[in-house]
């Protein structure tokens, strides 16, 4: 395979699951990318996601081009299969961090395990660099991941359910642009944190517990602009005390937004739950959101958007908006107060305050919808509000139009307006 962009012959990288490239554009004035694929063998369709990026490609056997924005992240599919799509990263041009408190990794391959990371520190791969190492910030201030390179914990580096980031009790945390693949535990998580920004990273794992981006016990987060494929929940918003205590806190001012999701089984496509150990989790938004498969699941809870609140937090205070699902299996929405193999509080919490506003089913099958609540009339999912729902173009004016089942549940209301 050669791929080829503004005439310039790129790397081609591989794992488990796709071909990608990262490109980073040249000046400011590169803001399209020409892109020719000429492939191994030929092929007869591709279809390009997200779908609203409108990008038809032209097909002649083993070639296949494109233009697209720049910046912009994209998946090229062939021939109606989700197996070994290309991945483009496109960046706009860099500006590289400079100071005697940067870890600066040049082009080239390194693998040192582990790397702890202090406060006032910033870690920097540059575009060709390839790191094998898992990453922690505890107690930290100030710390900065960054850079076009590439964080891979994949064949001899992979161990099961150890995670690829730690970052633990920190403030003003930054992950920015860098590519996170191989996992076999959460890929980008935080514990205690907050003041985080999650921005421009690309995630890819293929395997289960894999995690996109997890918060937990966390506030005044931010994850926008990546583009997550994953083997479990892409984004999860949790309270658990797996890596200590801190993650037990309240979670509270989340933003998710402008991010491009591929939740393969199992798990979500974006999740709150299912460990919800903490009084309150409110003030949580997500937006601007093009979910293009949400795969099979197989333990009955998978769902495009969802909470599973297992545990005793009050959740309230959620927005759903402006978000485009291209492809779910086994549900569209899944809201539950629920105990399960994850619930270590005695009492149930509650699903509330809920604003789900301008979502559209776009593509695949029609999937059903489930909101259920506890037996305990203060276990309820209770107040949702459905904005604008539509499938395949149409409006949803009810819970039957939207497949949906609804028990231990009050005040669920649909709303069309124009």
């Amino acid at each position: 395979m050669q791929i080829s962009i503004n005439g310039e012959i790129c790397s081609v990288h591989r794992n488990q699951i796709a071909y990608y490239v990262i490109y980073s554009a040249k000046n400011a004035l590169e803001t399209q990318a020409k892109v020719e694929i000429l492939l191994d063998g030929a092929v007869k369709t591709s279809v390009i996601r997200p779908l609203k990026a409108a990008i038809i490609p032209t097909v002649n056997e083993k070639r296949i081009t494109f233009e697209a924005s720049v910046p912009c992240k994209l998946s090229v599919e062939f021939d109606g299969c989700e197996h070994l799509p290309i991945f483009f990263f496109l960046y706009e041009p860099e500006t590289v961090p400079n100071g005697e408190n940067v870890r600066y990794f040049s082009a080239g391959e390194y693998a040192i395990d582990q790397l702890d990371l202090q406060s006032n520190e910033t870690l920097y791969l540059a575009e060709g660099a390839v790191l094998h190492a898992h990453i922690s910030a505890i107690g930290t201030e100030n710390v900065t991941v960054c850079g076009r390179g590439i964080i891979d914990l994949s064949g001899d580096y992979s161990q099961k359910y150890r995670r690829m980031t730690r970052f633990y009790e920190s403030k003003n945390l930054t992950v920015k642009d860098v590519t996170l693949t191989g996992s076999q535990g959460w890929c980008c998580a935080m514990w205690g944190c907050e003041n985080v920004l999650i921005e421009n990273v690309n995630i890819m794992t293929w395997l289960m517990c894999g995690d996109g981006v997890d918060v937990v016990g966390s506030h005044d987060v931010t994850v926008q602009n990546c583009f997550i494929r994953t083997a479990d929940d892409c984004v999860a918003i949790k309270a658990t005390d797996y890596c200590g205590e801190a993650g037990l806190q309240n979670v509270y001012n989340v933003t998710v937004c402008d991010c491009v999701c591929w939740n393969a089984k199992p798990g979500n496509g974006i999740e709150i739950g299912f460990e919800t150990r903490c009084d309150e989790m409110y003030n949580i938004e997500f937006s601007n959101i093009d979910i293009i498969h949400c795969e099979h699941e197989g333990w009955q809870s998978g769902g495009a958007i969802t909470i599973h609140n297992g545990d005793r937090a009050k959740i309230h205070d959620i927005i759903y908006h402006d978000i485009r699902i291209e492809d779910a299996v086994d549900k569209l929405f899944d809201f539950k107060v629920l105990c399960s193999n994850y619930s270590r509080d005695e009492r149930r919490g509650s699903v509330e305050n809920v604003l789900v506003e301008n979502v559209s089913l776009v593509g695949g099958v029609f999937p059903p919808s489930i909101l259920s609540g506890f037996q305990a009339e203060d276990s309820l999912v209770r107040n949702i509000r459905f904005v604008n729902i539509s499938a395949f173009g149409e409006m949803l004016h009810n819970l039957t139009e939207c497949r949906m089942i609804a028990e231990r549940t009050k005040e669920i209301v649909f709303e069309v307006i124009e």
